[in-house]
């Protein structure tokens, strides 16, 4: 059975992944990811309030239901995060963990 693993998996923040690339690379996240693969993504989206300056969080995961390359997957991101655009314009960071499907979770 496939499982998230916890050893291969890729941080990023969305709002700054252009300039910044990738926080964070576990295992062998990339050279596994040349072949498509199934992963699970877990987003967390954080908003401040311009009045109060109040901080809120939004948490979004999912799997994807087909295999992609790591080059494929932030669109589906991208679409997954920007379903619910009430929150944009506040967004002041969306930090990205994408997990590859292992068996076991390994």
């Amino acid at each position: 059975m496939l499982k998230p693993s916890k050893k291969h998996f890729i941080r990023y923040d969305a709002q700054t992944y252009e300039e910044k690339g990738f926080l964070e690379v576990g295992g062998k996240v990339q050279k596994l990811a040349e072949a498509p693969r199934f992963w699970q993504v877990s987003a967390t989206a954080i908003t401040q309030d311009p009045t109060t300056n109040e901080r809120q969080r939004k948490n979004f995961k999912f799997q994807t239901s087909d295999r992609f390359k790591l080059g494929e997957l932030a669109p589906i991101v991208n679409e997954r995060i920007h379903e619910d655009e009430d929150y944009l314009p506040d967004c002041v960071s969306v930090m990205v963990v994408a997990r590859v499907m292992t068996e076991g979770g390994v």
